[in-house]
């Protein structure tokens, strides 16, 4: 795949996402919750009412994190702080290099990224994984990406 064709490959990508995104949020109302909390030995976020009763519960593939300050991305499968079961699961994430070309899906080591790019590595590994969409969660300066599998 040349530069072009990868533009054009993350563009469709982020705008699946986009409509992928808008659906959950229309059905589930996921930019309304507050409180989520990422069960990483089961692989499953939980999103928490005011009443703090678990809400919605989606099981997830690890996509990757990206650290703000330091503005880099980190592949899950790659992350030594998941669970080896989750890393073992989003290693299929290594099969972007096999539609693309581009080694920055098979990068080991954290690489030079901006949010916007951030996104794009995500909707690219939710139309991979073939997921509901994606979550970003915050924690402090690293935020952590998770492809929405299915709902739980």
């Amino acid at each position: 795949m040349n530069d072009e064709e990868f533009d054009a490959f993350l563009a469709s990508c982020c705008q699946a996402l986009a409509v992928k995104q808008t659906e959950l949020d229309g059905r589930y109302g996921l930019t309304a919750q507050r409180r989520w909390y990422f069960d990483d030995h089961e692989g499953v976020l939980i999103f928490f009412g005011d009443d703090g009763r678990a809400q919605l519960r989606f099981a997830v593939t690890p996509i990757g994190t990206y650290a703000a300050n330091q503005e880099t991305w980190k592949w899950a499968w790659a992350n030594g702080h998941i669970e080896q079961p989750l890393r073992d699961k989003a290693q299929a994430l290594q099969g972007l290099f096999g539609v693309t070309d581009y080694e920055c899906f098979i990068e080991a080591e954290p690489f030079a990224v901006d949010e916007g790019m951030a996104w794009e590595l995500a909707a690219a590994a939710v139309h991979q994984l073939g997921a509901l969409g994606c979550y970003r969660a915050p924690n402090r300066e690293i935020q952590l990406f998770l492809a929405l599998d299915r709902l739980l």
